[in-house]
């Protein structure tokens, strides 16, 4: 590069040098056409070429004044004769459509894992509101099949029936217990072995550990009136809401059975678990 500028500075010396040397040669001629007007021939005039060496370095020298050419000497390349970028090729963008490509398949990916999602919670929300229905139904056979009036005697098939639901409850057998005094209380919930049979549903609940089924079936009973089994169902409500974890609803329960049925034979067992 040093050199490069040493070359180019001679360069502009000399074309100084021949500026200086043609500004001497006007005047001088100048002067001697005041003086004289002679004529001259062609083969007796000043050839300029000849004077400020050869054709081409003229040629530079006129070119030369202008900005190009002082950054041509200095070996500067102007802008507009700088290369010109290489354009991006083919192969480079192809691994940018390729992302691009990528990230739109992971996004229609993610869409359709979310229409599965909202699938299934719209399935499980159609089976949730059809059990609901469900209870509601039940709830409303059971408030029908609710016993009115004075209740009568069983009948002998009816008899029957309670004594085999007894002996598969004492058998331990209690899904089959369950159902058949359900049965019962279907058949005929007005007579005076229909309480006793909704009592030993709910004991059957709880045998099995459904307590808060077990707390349903027991409360059912004070629905019969003067039954016979009403201070065994308030019991066995305070001792779910034990296994239940449930004490504060426990102690209510053993008030309650202490206040409704002061005479009760589990009057003692209240007393025992209010005051633990």
């Amino acid at each position: 590069m040093d050199g490069l500028r040493t070359r180019s500075l001679s360069e502009l010396t000399r074309l100084v040098s021949k500026v200086c040397f043609v500004t001497l040669l006007v005047l001088s001629l100048g002067c001697g056409a005041s003086r004289q007007n002679a004529d001259y021939n062609d083969d007796d005039s000043i050839d300029m070429d000849e004077l400020l060496g050869d054709e081409d370095d003229t040629k530079t020298f006129e070119s030369g004044s202008d900005e190009a050419e002082v950054l041509r000497l200095l070996g500067i390349t102007p802008a507009d004769q700088q290369p010109a970028a290489e354009p991006v090729s083919a192969v480079e963008e192809a691994p940018m459509a390729s992302e691009i490509e990528k990230d739109m398949h992971d996004l229609r990916q993610q869409l359709l894992d979310r229409d599965r999602q909202i699938s299934v919670l719209r399935a499980d929300l159609t089976e949730k509101e059809s059990q609901i229905s469900d209870l509601r139904v039940k709830s409303a056979d059971a408030r029908m099949s609710m016993p009115t009036g004075r209740a009568g005697e069983p009948s002998r098939e009816f008899r029957a029936s309670y004594q085999q639901a007894l002996s598969q409850f004492k058998s331990r057998n209690y899904s089959d217990a369950l159902a058949t005094f359900s049965q019962l209380i279907q058949r005929d919930p007005n007579n005076s072995l229909s309480d006793n049979c909704q009592y030993w549903a709910g004991e059957c609940r709880y045998a099995v550990g459904n307590y808060n089924l077990a707390i349903t079936e027991f409360e059912r009973v004070f629905s019969y009136p003067n039954s016979n089994k009403s201070d065994d169902a308030q019991v066995m409500i305070g001792l779910c809401h034990l296994k239940l974890g449930e004490t504060s609803q426990a102690r209510t329960a053993f008030n309650q059975l202490l206040v409704n049925y002061p005479k009760s034979e589990y009057r003692g067992v209240a007393q025992r678990y209010i005051s633990n």
